[in-house]
C-alpha cells in the first residue's frame, strides 16, 4: 500500500495546486470582465459560467490535499484533556464518521454528474455553458477526499514502534 499511498498523496497535493492557480485564473477573468464592462462597455461572454465553474474546481480540487495537511476545521476542545488511547479511539471513529458522510456524498454526486453528462445538462443564458463538468469535479474531488480520509485510518490503525525499537539517526555528513 506504500506506493499507492504515495501516489495518492502526490496527486492530492498536484490536484491542491491546480486548485490554487484556478484562484489565479479566476481572479484575471474576473478583472478582465470588470474592466471591459466598466472601459468599453462590454462584458465577456461566458465569463460568469468559467468562474461558477473555476471556483468549483478550486474547492473540490483542493479538498484531499485540505485532509492531507490537517488544514480543515478542527475543534479539540473536549479531546485535547483525553488520554493517548482514548483520544485515538475517538479521531479514529471521526475518521470513520467522515469516511461515512464524504462516501456518500461522492457516490450519490457520481450518480449525478453521470446523469448531466448523458442529459448534456446545460447552464441557460447567452451561453449554453455545459454543468456536468462542475458535476464531475464534484464527485472527483469528494472520491479523492474518502480516499485521503482512508489512508488517515489506515495510518491511525497502523501500529507505531517503540521507543526502543527505533534505530539512532545518523547524519549523512558524519
Amino acid at each position: 500500500m506504500g506506493m499507492l499511498s504515495r501516489t495518492i498523496q502526490r496527486l492530492a497535493l498536484g490536484l491542491g495546486i491546480l486548485s490554487g492557480f484556478g484562484t489565479v485564473v479566476m481572479m484575471l477573468l474576473i478583472v478582465a470582465d470588470v474592466a471591459g464592462r466598466t472601459f468599453f462597455n462590454v462584458s465577456l461572454p461566458g465569463s460568469s459560467e468559467l468562474a461558477e465553474l473555476l471556483l468549483v474546481a478550486m474547492i473540490f480540487l483542493g479538498l484531499a490535499a485540505a485532509q492531507q495537511r490537517r488544514e480543515h476545521f478542527n475543534i479539540e476542545l473536549a479531546t485535547q484533556y483525553l488520554p493517548p488511547l482514548v483520544k485515538q479511539v475517538v479521531a479514529l471513529a471521526g475518521w470513520v464518521i467522515s469516511l461515512a458522510v464524504v462516501g456518500l456524498l461522492a457516490w450519490l454526486s457520481s450518480k449525478q454528474a453521470w446523469t448531466a453528462f448523458l442529459r448534456d445538462e446545460a447552464s441557460y443564458g447567452i451561453i449554453a455553458f455545459p454543468i456536468w463538468p462542475a458535476r464531475m469535479l464534484i464527485a472527483f474531488g469528494l472520491a479523492l477526499l474518502a480516499v485521503q480520509i482512508l489512508l488517515d485510518i489506515a495510518g491511525t490503525l497502523r501500529p507505531r514502534p517503540a521507543a526502543g525499537d527505533l534505530a539512532p539517526q545518523t547524519s549523512r555528513h558524519e
